[in-house]
């Protein structure tokens, strides 16, 4: 379980249990349709079989009146007997509304008595979740729909809380044709967690549309009293023992540059654990002119698997602004920035003025914000002026991202690339230097990006740089990238590879856990979603190849090359100084331009090929057992 948001203490509690768990080119290289391959059950087709089973109103089950002693006994561990019976009633109407959707939003409007409605909607009393098939009941048993559904994407709620969104092509469905599952089973969380609906867009939403304040919840009809007691007990623990830890002294308050340079040093030294489990506000604007800067945690290059000194914590800027921070160095480091690595959540902050270069070789992931994000980063801007500057992995609200960056916002920024490559040799493989760069993230490998937008200019200063973009240099092994806009220049004025007005390189495999065992990553899309993203670019990129005005390539990566999937984007500009490069992507091969609006030129002229001409692949260095050679034939 997971506390992901609060908008109020009783909103809180509520949000704690429902997070429990918590255009077709003609190209013959571009195909049309691709299939996943699975040699075992998807994450979302096991949930399915997870949760099979009929299931009953959460709430209506453990309200009974005759669970009352459980709910008290409960409560008394975290608040003493005195405040039992209020503490109690206090959480169980956080989750008992019984209004939601536009409704819910006047009657919330102006106050802090929020509550959820967890109950059924629609005239459904009962669900019975047979693998694919889902039906429910209504009061006398008697099928209130019945449909075969099949999984679409990963799906997240507003950026809260990520599940699995599930369709039927039934064209009766109405209020059931999607349904989106939280990852919680009876096994793990004693109950379930759900949204259904005929909008996708508004199921994605929590305080706003059609099922604001709404996510159904389920316990098995055939439920015991054991797992009644284990599920109270679980939402019980998770909120009040999150409260009695905040009154103990895990909300940090930072005003002032002195306790922000105490703070970041109290990260990286371990000594504090990375603040796992606090949250941290700023109280202030804080000004760290003059400050000799330590980025708030890193990574121990003699142990890596030490995160005790990673800031692992909620880092919440309460919409206050960091300024005029400069950190510079020449030693390797991995993850640089106001924050350094981040295993923990960033929010609601401004930074500007940002000044970091990491010169050293071997060093990587370096922003403006965050160096390394393996957390989640949201509800952040950079404004002002600022110039980012490493050799691999260099963006503005990240350097190096595996996980969810969302609805952050860069202006004003100058992302430098450093190093110098060579490939003459004939094969274009990376080499972790002059290596990704972009103005939200340098490189992503994993993870969900959406509702981010970037102004600034790309830079490298070296021989043949690699994954350039306006976004990212790098949004590889991604499920979606969605809602993104940049007005990006790209400047490369000594050959390169890779680039791209949104990011320079792209793509998921057909395997979908390729990546699993090597680096944690799994990917559900094949091939991954760029979905209306608009882009406005700039390119002088002498010499340059495997360059696109939206996508410059997809990557060769354990046997084949990665693929994207481009629906309802645009992008317009000037490409000057490239070779063979498309208005669209620069190489694509197994992907799918399904709709991109594109008015490019190029060394003046309009271009109309949508797909640039290149006779070879753009390569990662980590491959399988004899993949070098099959990539070499």
């Amino acid at each position: 379980m997971k506390r992901l948001v609060t908008i109020s203490a009783v909103l809180a509690m509520a949000v704690s249990l429902c997070a429990c768990g918590s255009e077709s080119s003609s190209s013959d290289s571009v195909k049309t349709e691709a299939t996943t391959v699975a040699e075992k059950l998807s994450p979302a087709d096991q949930l399915l079989e997870d949760v099979k089973g009929t299931y009953d109103e959460l709430f209506t089950v453990i309200c009974d009146p005759k669970y009352d002693q459980i709910w008290l006994d409960n409560c008394g561990k975290f608040v003493g007997k005195d405040m039992a019976e209020s503490t109690a009633e206090m959480l169980k109407n956080s989750c008992t509304g019984n209004v939601y959707g536009e409704e819910a939003v006047k009657a919330y409007a102006n106050t802090e008595n929020i509550q959820f409605d967890c109950f059924f909607i629609n005239g459904v009393k009962q669900f019975v979740f047979n693998g694919s098939n889902i039906s429910g009941l209504d009061d006398s048993g008697k099928k209130v729909f019945e449909h075969e559904y099949k999984f679409v994407k990963n799906f997240s709620l507003g950026g809260m809380m990520d599940g699995y969104l599930y369709e039927t092509s039934d064209k009766d469905a109405g209020e059931f044709r999607y349904f989106l599952m939280m990852p919680d089973t009876p096994a793990s969380t004693y109950h379930i967690e759900f949204r259904y609906g005929s909008d996708m867009d508004a199921l994605a939403e929590y305080d706003k549309g059609a099922y604001a304040y709404w996510l159904a919840a389920g316990i098995p009809a055939d439920c015991d009293e054991k797992l009644i007691t284990d599920c109270i007990t679980l939402f019980a623990e998770e909120n009040l023992s999150e409260m009695t830890e905040q009154k103990s002294g895990d909300k940090i308050e930072i005003g002032t540059a002195e306790e922000l340079t105490a703070f970041a040093k109290s990260v990286s030294d371990g000594s504090k654990d990375g603040y796992a489990g606090k949250t941290v506000v700023l109280t202030n604007d804080i000004d760290c002119t003059d400050i000799e800067w330590t980025p708030i945690g890193t990574m121990n290059l003699e142990n890596m698997e030490d995160h005790s000194c990673m800031f692992q914590g909620v880092f919440d800027g309460q919409g206050h602004k960091i300024s005029n921070v400069t950190y510079t160095t020449n030693t390797p480091v991995c993850g640089a920035g106001i924050i350094g690595m981040n295993l923990g959540e960033v929010k609601n902050l401004t930074a500007e003025n940002i000044n970091i270069r990491c010169t050293d070789t071997f060093s990587m992931a370096v922003g403006a914000v965050v160096g390394y994000n393996m957390g989640e980063i949201h509800d952040v801007v950079l404004t002002g002026e600022n110039e980012i500057a490493g050799v691999n992995a260099v963006g503005g609200i990240a350097g190096g991202s595996t996980k969810h960056v969302h609805d952050c916002k860069v202006d004003g920024t100058t992302v430098k690339v450093l190093g110098d490559n060579d490939f003459s040799s004939g094969r274009i493989i990376q080499c972790d230097v002059a290596e990704c760069g972009g103005l939200i993230i340098g490189g992503s490998f994993g993870g969900t990006m959406e509702n981010c937008t970037a102004k600034g200019k790309i830079v490298a200063e070296g021989n043949e740089p690699v994954g350039l973009g306006g976004i990212a240099g790098c949004l590889e092994m991604m499920d979606s990238v969605s809602d993104c806009t940049a007005d990006v220049e790209i400047i490369s004025a000594k050959g390169g590879h890779a680039i791209g007005g949104l990011c320079g390189y792209s793509g998921t495999h057909s395997k979908g856990d390729v990546a699993l065992k090597t680096e944690g990553i799994e990917t559900h899309e094949y091939p991954g979603i760029i979905k209306n993203c608009n882009i406005t670019v700039k390119m002088n990129v002498t010499n340059a190849t495997h360059v696109g005005g939206l996508i410059g390539t997809g990557l060769y990566y354990y046997g084949e090359e990665t693929a994207f999937k481009i629906i309802d984007c645009s992008v317009n500009g000037e490409i000057v100084g490239a070779v063979t490069p498309g208005a669209v992507a620069g190489r694509a091969e197994n992907s799918v331009i399904e709709s991109c609006e594109a008015s490019i030129t190029y060394d003046g002229s309009e271009l109309t090929d949508k797909i640039g001409k290149t006779d070879k692949m753009y390569e990662s260095a980590d491959q399988g057992e004899n993949e070098e050679e099959k990539s070499a034939a």
